[in-house]
């Protein structure tokens, strides 16, 4: 199977389009979504309708379960909260349907995913060092994990007991590690890169691709700055944080 493996789109059309466009050259068996479609941007009406036509196994992110009561809107930053409440008033109920029936995290045989950290899913932490990794780790017994939720692409890897961090673009799996992939963002990239990131899995020839793509940024971001929502929001595009 090749599974496209992608992750806080954020209502960024744009990126979203984009990632969509080189994932439909790539002999995709399934799709996998690791959370929060919505939030931040400016067209979340059009980014549910098109992860609708993608079908894809669907984790709930924070931001999309803030949008529907399910997680307490005071636990997220001021930005990201009037971000929500914005999102709300643009919603149709077959959408906030939609986003209630997304699962915390998915197991299959060979891997599991999660928005963010396995340990507590439903409070959304980052695993973002070593500690929060080793937590994740103990979470599950499966040789591969699927996440989100930090924006910021890459590997810790678990090898006879010693962990390690790596960004690279290619992973070919081995049989006595077991790794947590971070599938970075698709429309808000916070690890340094500007350009969109998704991974494409295939689970025959054990290895994880990265992929970083270009997209329209100053579109994403004068939506965003014509719809009223905090500047901050389309000035971090350009930088990638």
């Amino acid at each position: 199977m090749r599974y496209g493996i992608f992750s806080d789109v954020h209502s960024n059309i744009e990126a979203f389009g984009a990632a969509v466009r080189w994932f439909s050259r790539k002999n995709i068996d399934r799709y996998i979504f690791l959370g929060d479609i919505i939030g931040y941007g400016a067209n979340p009406c059009e980014a549910i309708s098109l992860l609708k036509e993608l079908n894809p196994i669907r984790i709930a992110g924070n931001h999309d379960w803030a949008c529907v009561g399910k997680f307490d809107l005071n636990l997220l930053n001021s930005y990201a909260r009037e971000a929500v409440i914005w999102t709300q008033n643009k919603l149709k109920e077959s959408d906030r349907i939609f986003l209630k029936l997304s699962s915390l995290v998915y197991e299959d045989k060979d891997f599991v995913c999660v928005h963010g950290s396995l340990y507590e899913p439903y409070r959304f932490s980052y695993v973002l060092n070593y500690d929060s990794a080793y937590l994740s780790f103990s979470a599950s017994d499966k040789g591969i994990c699927f996440m989100g939720h930090s924006h910021r692409a890459g590997v810790y890897v678990l090898k006879e007991d010693k962990l390690d961090y790596m960004m690279p673009t290619e992973v070919f799996l081995e049989g006595n590690a077991r790794y947590i992939f971070n599938a970075g963002s698709v429309g808000q990239p916070r690890d340094g890169d500007s350009r969109g990131c998704v991974c494409i899995y295939d689970s025959e020839r054990k290895m994880v691709i990265f992929h970083r793509f270009e997209y329209n940024i100053k579109r994403a971001a004068d939506k965003i700055l014509n719809a009223g929502l905090p500047p901050i929001l389309a000035q971090r595009l350009y930088l990638g944080k």
